[in-house]
């Protein structure tokens, strides 16, 4: 197998396979659809929490981490609960999103600080995986490479904040949902691959 595949492969299984991918595509989608052609904030939340519920019952079947699968079904509880805690109206429909802009803001916050201790996130990670992470710090060069590739994480978590929250604070579902599936896994799949590129030297150093 060429080396091209290896990492096609390898980035597709960071983003779960072709499951996870429609995973992190579709529930989103089909909310945002239904809501806009019904209004009806219940049959959205429900219907898009159901297909949740059958991928996280697949990754089950397949013998996943439980953690990973609690952690997804607890997620979809929060983003069903969410729109739907004042009753039926369609009041708080755009909160159906909440957790998502959560997660993002939570993971700037861990990647910003990492950088602000001098312990680059990218570092940490890739410092495990390449069985480096006792020396990678000393090594002024990869050190920056990790810095840089920390940013491009943070510059991520940020772009989608920046655009999904005044979208939130608007209540503009469709351009929510829009936003979701164009920062989703698209460009979370883009900044894999450049950080792979960026990394792959470093990697191929410590073997």
């Amino acid at each position: 197998m060429s080396e091209t595949n290896k990492e096609n492969k390898s980035i597709l299984a960071t983003l779960g396979g072709p499951v996870g991918i429609l995973e992190s595509l579709i529930p989103g989608t089909v909310y945002v659809l239904l809501f806009g052609f019904t209004q009806n904030v219940l049959l959205s939340a429900v219907v898009a929490g159901s297909f949740s519920l059958v991928f996280a019952i697949y990754q089950i079947i397949k013998k996943r981490p439980l953690t990973q699968v609690i952690a997804g079904v607890v997620g979809v509880a929060i983003s069903i609960y969410l729109p739907l805690r004042d009753g039926l109206n369609d009041t708080h429909a755009a909160d159906y999103f909440v957790p998502g802009l959560l997660t993002n803001l939570g993971y700037l916050a861990a990647f910003a600080l990492s950088l602000l201790f001098r312990y680059p996130m990218a570092g940490v990670v890739l410092g495990l995986i390449s069985g480096n992470s006792s020396t990678w710090r000393k090594e002024k060069a990869v050190y920056r490479r990790y810095q840089w590739i920390t940013l491009m994480w943070i510059a991520m978590f940020g772009l989608r904040l920046l655009i999904e929250v005044p979208l939130y604070l608007a209540n503009q579902i469709a351009g929510l949902g829009i936003a979701k599936l164009v920062l989703g896994t698209p460009l979370y799949a883009l900044v894999i691959w450049f950080s792979w590129l960026a990394a792959k030297v470093t990697l191929t150093k410590a073997k």
